[in-house]
């Protein structure tokens, strides 16, 4: 089920014909050309933390009110990902973050006052993702024609001040799988003797793999055990193994406690068996 949050949203204005000027919070605020020495810019923050891990972003949106449109008003505006951090206390057109123009958001004109809104769902799931850090955007047109510039209201009320609204799907994430290892080694002789026993209580599956690294046949068999005391053969036959074979063993039926046993075929002659215990968590 997709979840829907609206992020608080900060914004700043810089201004070219006042490099230096820090505006800080204000009202309202422009966007776009002026004329050839007054360009508009208006910054944008807003956290994303808020959302879950292991979510998917469907669509997130920037919402902005526009009190006013210049007369010459065709221009297009496009916000972009900020590539360097800022604050509303500092931020000013000289000292301006840089912005990354191949990650863009939704491209409008906006010719008219009223409330416009931008798709940003790339940028944000690239923040969400940790492709690209949050800093925020900017908007800005493409100041090449006067007066093309509009008034947005920026103060903070329910009805007109921008926001941000992102639309989020948690997915389920895929369980992962891993394989435990243990590794060992044994002589043979004409008894049965034991390998080590394996604690299987947390795993799905275990499987052994034995091979011969002896010059005479063996014959192993898979034993388990309920309480590490008891042990009975999990198959009816043993496998016999000859010099350099390797053969694998899994349980029929799954218990607590797991060991492999092993004999010599003829009498006199010895072995030695390498055991791999492979198991599933």
């Amino acid at each position: 089920m997709d979840s829907i949050i609206n992020s608080h949203v900060e914004t700043a204005q810089i201004s070219s014909n006042e490099a230096f000027r820090i505006f800080g919070p204000c009202k309202t605020m422009h966007v776009g050309r002026k004329n050839v020495s007054t360009f508009y810019r208006m910054l944008f923050k807003f956290p994303i933390t808020m959302i879950p891990d292991h979510c998917i972003i469907s669509k997130a949106l920037l919402k902005i009110y526009v009190q006013y449109a210049a007369r010459n008003n065709t221009s297009l505006y496009t916000p972009f990902a900020l590539t360097e951090d800022w604050s509303v206390s500092t931020v000013n057109w000289d000292n301006q973050p840089l912005f990354d123009p191949s990650t863009p958001g939704e491209t409008k004109s906006m010719t008219t006052g009223g409330f416009y809104t931008f798709n940003i769902t790339d940028m944000v799931s690239k923040w969400y993702d940790h492709g690209i850090e949050n800093y925020g955007l900017i908007l800005k047109n493409e100041e090449i024609q006067d007066m093309t510039y509009n008034q947005i209201i920026t103060v903070e009320n329910p009805i007109s001040s921008p926001t941000v609204e992102i639309t989020y799907t948690p997915i389920t994430p895929i369980p992962t799988t891993r394989f435990i290892e243990d590794i060992t080694e044994m002589d043979t002789s004409d008894s049965w003797r034991f390998s080590d026993t394996v604690n299987a209580s947390l795993t799905k599956t275990i499987t052994c793999h034995v091979e011969n690294l002896g010059s005479t046949p063996v014959e192993v068999r898979f034993q388990s055990s309920p309480d590490d005391i008891n042990f009975v053969c999990d198959c009816f036959q043993g496998k016999i193994l000859l010099p350099s074979e390797m053969v694998w063993l899994t349980p029929y039926s799954f218990a607590k406690y797991g060991r492999v046993a092993v004999k010599n075929i003829n009498a006199g002659e010895t072995s030695r068996i390498k055991i791999w215990y492979q198991a599933q968590e």
